[in-house]
């Protein structure tokens, strides 16, 4: 299989593997594409339409991270079409999302905050009066909600389909009037729900009990492993005078 990334052709011996996507293809040969919705543990949703690339197949910019790997196949990240959708994109999810960065506790740690910066423009189009409004969920004692952030990537709909084979939440209504909630509104009880805090990309979904406590510069941070659980999990610890604030999922 022959295949070129930005004019450099990638070694065969990374693309064993027919069946990867070019989002991925391009992870391996260390290209990075921003994206939103992709999770390399859930199902590709290809919603964001940040990871769009120009490829020799098609006319169109292609979601990298739905786009098979075919042989003989020609992408570009970087070409001038590409770095316009991305602006395009990222324009189009600030019309509603509100300036929360001050009080926001996904604050310095946010990929919206960290796209906007490397792939926005510098200028936006939108002069309306009003942003759309989303009503805050309660959740439980666990996540806290500030649901006129969400940027509608779905991941945490995903996570709960497929990883806690429960669909307590999904995404209601269709255009501009969609949000993401539960169907019954009723807390969310699962022990494994807390994950989808990790999980949002934006500061749609928080931590209760870390809300309005420390920004992310402001903590020590130290890898560990889970002391709860038999299965020695890894973990990452923010402490802040000897106190554990909160603690967080490691790759493993």
């Amino acid at each position: 299989m022959e295949v070129v990334i930005n004019g450099n052709k990638v070694d065969k011996g990374k693309i064993k593997n027919r069946n990867l996507t070019v989002f991925q293809v391009c992870s391996v040969v260390g290209i990075d594409i921003p994206c939103f919705c992709y999770h390399e543990n859930l199902s590709i949703a290809g919603n964001c339409r940040m990871c769009l690339v120009e490829v020799n197949t098609s006319q169109k910019l292609i979601a990298s991270c739905a786009l098979p790997l075919l042989n003989k196949m020609f992408i570009n990240t970087s070409s001038s079409r590409v770095k316009i959708a991305r602006e395009n994109v990222l324009e189009f999810l600030l019309i509603n999302h509100p300036l929360d960065c001050p009080i926001c506790d996904q604050g310095g740690e946010c990929d919206l905050q960290d796209l906007s910066f490397l792939y926005g423009s510098d200028k936006g189009r939108f002069f309306e009066l009003k942003k759309r409004s989303v009503f805050d969920k309660d959740w439980g004692p666990i996540i806290k909600t500030s649901m006129n952030r969400c940027i509608h990537c779905t991941r945490c709909v995903r996570f709960f389909s497929e990883v806690l084979m429960n669909r307590q939440i999904g995404m209601l209504g269709r255009g501009e009037v969609s949000e993401i909630s539960t169907y019954i509104y009723k807390d969310i009880v699962h022990p494994l729900s807390g994950n989808v805090i990790d999980l949002c990309p934006v500061g749609a979904l928080t931590a209760k009990s870390y809300s309005f406590n420390y920004r992310s510069w402001a903590v020590d941070s130290y890898d560990n492993i889970e002391v709860l659980s038999s299965c020695c999990d890894d973990v990452r610890l923010d402490i802040v005078n000897n106190e554990i604030l909160r603690v967080l999922p490691l790759k493993n």
